[in-house]
């Protein structure tokens, strides 16, 4: 999930645990023990691919090591406030704000550790798109009034249980949509006789209302939008040749490894020249407009080598992506269902 949603929602945990012992501190160390488990992107780093996909929503996100590392924050916290606040109160603040965290991420399709070190597994629910405004929006201009109620402790902490109540209601039609969103899918492979193995359903990007599908088997990938406010628009279903025996003649047989963990069994690999490139299509199409794989998924990993050494690079050209204005026109206009 965004960071922004993770700080909203951290600080009205804080303000309910904490608000009436240290004030608006309690929403501030929220915020931030919020975002803590994010704080592997310290050493992760973004421009690592590899260390990005497996280090990432790794350990810092397991729900046992999360419990873990609580505890002593909790102390540390408890004698900084001057025992204002209880060592049990605070050690429950802190494995909301980071199991909260977890669980939030566990929404989304990028895939989060939370059995770590048991199980290196990834778990994804995909009902929650990782930006989705009408879940963040509400949420941050209830924040930002309760922020600046410094004097009345009752408006603040009414105006942060109202955030945590959005919250959850917002995140349970999610769920519904999710059911909607399989049954829609479902029928439509049915009816369309396509011939896929396994399937997955995914809101698109700033929304929870247009969906996308992917369908997969050991050949092909099939992918389509849909609009949950227009069913009965057909899904218009796109095709692309999953190429994967080009993986297996790939030198870097590591970094295959890791990307089909990661991906699989939802992945395109081309050749360019010596170069292999893969596309990992389960985080769907961002420009729809197009259906050439280089401009319609936003972005995909070339690996290759270079003095003997196996490469791993991300790209993501500015041509494969459309203006911001047409971006939001073409997102409207499906979720209206005019584009389909």
């Amino acid at each position: 999930m965004d960071s922004v949603s993770h700080i909203i929602i951290g600080a009205a945990i804080g303000e309910t645990f904490l608000g009436k012992k240290i004030g608006r501190w309690g929403m501030l160390i929220g915020a931030i023990a919020k975002s803590a488990p994010d704080f592997d992107l310290f050493y992760t780093g973004l421009g690592d691919p590899r260390a990005y996909m497996c280090e990432h929503r790794g350990h810092t996100h397991s729900l046992f090591v999360e419990a873990l590392y609580a505890i002593p924050i909790a102390w540390l916290l408890v004698k900084l406030f001057k025992q204002k606040v209880s060592f049990p109160r605070m050690l429950v603040f802190m494995l909301a704000c980071l199991w909260g965290h977890s669980l939030l991420d566990w929404c989304t399709n990028f895939g989060t550790q939370l059995l770590l070190p048991f199980s290196s597994e990834n778990y994804s629910l995909n009902t929650l798109a990782i930006v989705d405004l009408l879940f963040t929006l509400p949420m941050l201009i209830l924040i930002l009034i309760a922020v600046f109620h410094k004097k009345n402790e009752v408006r603040r902490l009414k105006l942060a249980k109202a955030t945590l109540i959005y919250c959850c209601v917002y995140l349970g039609i999610t769920f519904i949509n999710k059911v909607q969103a399989e049954n829609i899918v479902k029928e439509s492979i049915s009816k369309n006789n396509i011939p896929v193995t396994t399937h997955m359903t995914n809101p698109t990007m700033l929304n929870n209302v247009l969906w996308y599908a992917v369908g997969s088997n050991d050949s092909t990938i099939f992918i389509g939008e849909f609009s949950l406010l227009h069913k009965q628009n057909p899904i218009t279903w796109h095709s692309y040749p999953r190429k994967q025996e080009l993986t297996r003649k790939c030198r870097n047989i590591q970094d295959v490894a890791i990307i089909k963990w990661f991906a699989d069994p939802y992945t395109i690999a081309e050749t360019n020249g010596d170069t292999l490139n893969m596309y990992a299509v389960k985080f769907g199409r961002t420009n729809m407009l197009e259906t050439e794989m280089q401009k319609t998924f936003v972005f995909h990993y070339k690996l290759y080598q270079k003095d003997r050494k196996e490469m791993m690079g991300m790209e993501q050209g500015n041509e494969k992506n459309m203006k911001i204005k047409e971006s939001f026109t073409d997102l409207w206009e499906r979720i209206c269902g005019r584009r389909y």
